[in-house]
């Protein structure tokens, strides 16, 4: 049998995967651009919102001819005209003078605060009494308050939610450079292995792996194609790799990364053209028969075939890879603390993935460990989230508060 390698621990499999390059940029559409990575810093062109603007319906004001005004003192004030919505005021106030102005229009000159219409009553004529003193700044948002012109708002690599799209529109921005989408070309294999709308003859199984990796790739951001399924044939295997190079940024093949007689992946990525061997076999459960290859600039990864392995194995390696393949940056793990329901064993010296179920109770969240095989899809169905067991413990332990990494 072919042994492992050393097994190479969850941070130094990460530590190589910084070897792989950011891909090239690209100019986007605005409306193209969700999810994606921001491939240089963006800084502001212009002044946002640009003119002094009202946060409320009121009056603006020089803050000095409202000072001290109350309920029994108020200040009374000359109304000179109105600010008109989506133009500038054709207005310049003057002491002891005010004008009506909605929220989001622009203060006239001379204006540095807003009263609220709700402390304003008419005094006769073009009077009005103002009860509520204000300091410069009350209820205005400054010309530059949400952005200032040459400053830098969005670094590289930041994924652009809909909150930077929202930016990135109010600065006028058609088109914006982002990193390309990673293109991952994935292959099952195996000899039990039939499509998925196939009936499976007794001793096959339909081809999971394909579709559900094939769904967290795109759910990072990348482009895929479904190489199909191959038999356990070197040479068919070999042929089929190195055709997947033509297309991909990133080889996957499922299935064939064990030390048995019957899997080759290590063989044919070391056949590959520029080929390095940088992982064979993690220390990590499940999947541990995880390999990491390089074939010049292309990342060659070999998964196991068992699908929770699988699945958590491209959690851990694959998304991290496409994250850096985008430019993009570690972003904070999504999950909740919880409270473990039950103690878990686990060896020292590898990191334990733990598929958990979350209960919400009046204390807060409860973390119940869900105990199914590795070759079972439910196990990871009924899991909501996944609790990490570090490599220097033995265990974690029934009531232990524990951060569970959740399953979206």
């Amino acid at each position: 049998m072919k042994s492992f390698l050393s097994l190479k621990s969850v941070d130094e499999v990460l530590s190589l995967l910084e070897n792989f390059a950011p891909l090239a940029e690209e100019s986007v559409p605005l409306d193209e651009c969700a999810g994606r990575y921001l491939a240089r810093d963006f800084a502001a062109p212009e002044d946002l919102p640009g003119f002094d603007r009202s946060t409320v319906d009121g009056y603006a004001v020089r803050a000095r001819d409202v000072f001290g005004a109350q309920e029994g003192s108020p200040a009374l004030l000359e109304c000179v005209g109105d600010c008109p919505m989506g133009r500038a005021p054709d207005i310049r106030l003057q002491e002891g003078q005010t004008a009506r102005i909605l929220t989001g229009g622009m203060l006239p000159e001379g204006a540095d605060s807003v009263v609220m219409v709700e402390y304003s009553r008419p005094a006769g004529d073009n009077l009005v009494e103002l009860v509520r003193s204000q300091a410069p700044g009350d209820h205005v948002l400054e010309h530059d308050e949400d952005a200032a012109a040459g400053k830098v708002l969005l670094p590289a690599g930041r994924r652009l939610r809909p909150q930077e799209i929202g930016l990135l529109a109010a600065l006028g921005q058609v088109r914006v450079p982002v990193t390309a989408r990673p293109r991952v070309a994935i292959l099952s294999t195996g000899d039990e292995v039939v499509p998925f709308e196939e009936k499976p003859l007794p001793g096959q199984v339909r081809d999971v792996n394909s579709h559900s990796l094939a769904a967290l790739c795109r759910s990072a951001g990348a482009e895929v194609r479904m190489a199909g399924l191959m038999r356990d044939d070197v040479e068919g295997l070999r042929k089929t790799v190195r055709e997947m190079l033509d297309f991909a940024d990133v080889v996957l093949l499922s299935g064939g990364s064990s030390a048995g007689m019957r899997d080759h992946t290590v063989d044919i990525f070391l056949s590959m053209p520029e080929s390095e061997l940088l992982v064979h076999g993690a220390a990590i459960s499940p999947g541990k028969p995880f390999i990491l290859a390089r074939s010049g600039r292309i990342c060659l990864m070999g998964l196991p075939g068992h699908v929770s392995s699988a699945l958590v194995c491209a959690r851990a390696f694959l998304l991290p890879l496409l994250c850096r393949l985008q430019g993009g940056r570690p972003g904070i793990a999504s999950g909740v603390p919880a409270v473990l329901s039950r103690s878990v064993a686990s060896a020292q010296g590898r990191r334990d993935f733990i598929r958990v179920r979350l209960s919400r109770t009046e204390q807060g969240w409860t973390a119940d460990p869900v105990t199914a095989p590795s070759g079972l899809i439910s196990g990871l169905v009924e899991a909501d989230a996944l609790v990490v067991c570090p490599e220097n413990s033995e265990g974690l332990y029934a009531g232990q508060e524990v951060f569970a990494e959740l399953l979206i």
